[in-house]
């Protein structure tokens, strides 16, 4: 009987243990990873901001380009038009190769001279070569040189326009120095003639994209530079790259600039790429809502100044329970005083009260900004602030510079849409929420 008794406990026992699963715990989320990108054509649009002239041989640059072959003889009042994709490698080599000397390097660069470092002693054909010229019969036409062997002998002509051409953009070869190695690439241009000047508007019109997985949701990323002035893609000039997210969960797209946040699951990733946008990489930041960005459904960056009439603002912090309009402007901006006097007073007066503040952050000494607001009877909070650590934190490269915060500290709109009467449409769209 005890050996029965024995048996059953066992038995029980056996039974309890199997029904017990031991805790799983779900997989580490990754601190940092990389995704690869595949570059493409993207659509033309009417934002056009590159304007180029043609090229003389007197420009005190002339020797650091190329001198292209095969111009068609059936043209005559010939443009070239040498624009370089890398201009830090064409000056370097140019350098390298005797055509210029150290001092010419050091001046045509300036500022960029440090990333010489990155570039090759040796001929790097990182040129995008467009010709135009006038046929026998009085018709403009255009060839560009589309396999970069500076030869255009072996190029179609085109019919040059004054509007975006259906027959655009071009696919054009290039090459570049990386990793110690030249290789080649591609983009994509699109150009039309200006006003019957022989200046071109032109754009790059390229992307990249790529698909990824995280924490069991499919991420589908964009990216591309902003106003297609270039082609570079790691730029710490927050506006000039621009990063779009979608997944299969939510509505709305997450976009942001380079090294701005990505939200992925419940974690804030910080998100860079290489320069030609191929590698996309993807840090994990746990204090970036503490940070603060200067993209939409994120928590503005705090800081504290001193206004006018010297008191201490601790933003966003002194301002919870208030919409804020953030105003970064200069009283040499035209466009600034404009939006001031003629906007901002009105919408001052119609909302100011609990539940809406104006903000001035002005690029200018005290007593300019002073004399400023007392000609134009400005009621809201100043602060003069040149050359100031908040500028810099907030990335402001031209004025006005506009952000709308909601009363969590949260930036819900900004840019151009904030500007003149589509203001109000904007404050009255979160204020009658209220």
């Amino acid at each position: 009987m005890k050996n029965l008794n024995c048996l059953i406990v066992c038995l029980l026992i056996s039974i309890v243990l199997g029904c017990i699963h031991p805790k799983i715990n779900p997989p580490e989320l990754p601190k940092y990873f990389e995704v690869e990108a595949n570059k493409m054509e993207s659509k033309i649009d009417s934002s056009f901001h590159l304007l180029i002239g043609p090229f003389t041989g007197n420009n005190p640059r002339a020797v650091l380009y190329p001198k292209p072959e095969g111009i068609p003889d059936s043209l005559s009042n010939i443009k070239k038009y040498l624009l370089p994709v890398d201009y830090v490698q064409a000056v370097f080599q140019a350098y390298k190769a005797g055509l210029i000397n150290k001092n010419d390097c050091l001046n045509f660069l300036r500022k960029d001279v440090n990333d010489t470092v990155l570039c090759s002693a040796d001929k790097v054909k990182t040129f995008v070569i467009i010709v135009t010229g006038i046929s026998k019969k009085g018709h403009k036409y255009y060839l560009f040189d589309s396999n970069n062997n500076y030869d255009l002998s072996d190029e179609p002509l085109f019919i040059m326009t004054e509007k975006i051409p259906l027959n655009q953009p071009h696919k054009v070869l290039f090459e570049k120095f990386v990793n110690g190695k030249i290789q080649p690439d591609s983009t994509w241009i699109a150009f039309y003639g200006y006003k019957k000047t022989d200046v071109l508007l032109m754009r790059f019109c390229e992307r990249v994209m790529t698909s990824f997985d995280f924490d069991s949701v499919q991420y589908n990323l964009v990216a591309y530079p902003t106003y297609g002035t270039g082609i570079k893609y790691a730029d710490d000039v927050i506006d000039d790259i621009v990063f779009e997210i979608s997944d299969s969960i939510h509505d709305k797209k997450q976009v942001f600039g380079y090294n701005q946040y990505a939200h992925l699951s419940d974690l804030y990733y910080q998100v860079s790429c290489s320069d030609d946008g191929r590698i996309i990489t993807f840090n994990l930041d746990t204090n970036a809502l503490e940070k603060g960005s200067t993209q939409i459904n994120m928590p503005a960056i705090p800081f504290k100044a001193v206004t006018l009439k010297g008191d201490t603002v601790m933003f966003p912090k002194d301002f919870k329970g208030k919409y804020i309009l953030l105003d970064f402007w200069s009283t040499s901006c035209p466009p600034c005083i404009n939006d001031i006097r003629n906007c901002y007073r009105d919408l001052y007066k119609k909302y100011n009260g609990d539940k809406f503040e104006i903000l001035g952050i002005a690029d200018d000494p005290k007593n300019k900004v002073e004399r400023f607001v007392s000609q134009n009877m400005i009621k809201w909070p100043m602060i003069p602030a040149p050359n100031s650590p908040i500028q810099e934190s907030y990335r402001i490269t031209g004025y006005p510079a506009l952000y709308l915060i909601d009363p969590d500290g949260i930036i819900i709109s900004k840019g151009q849409e904030l500007r003149k009467e589509k203001i109000y449409d904007v404050i009255e769209k979160y204020l009658s929420q209220k």
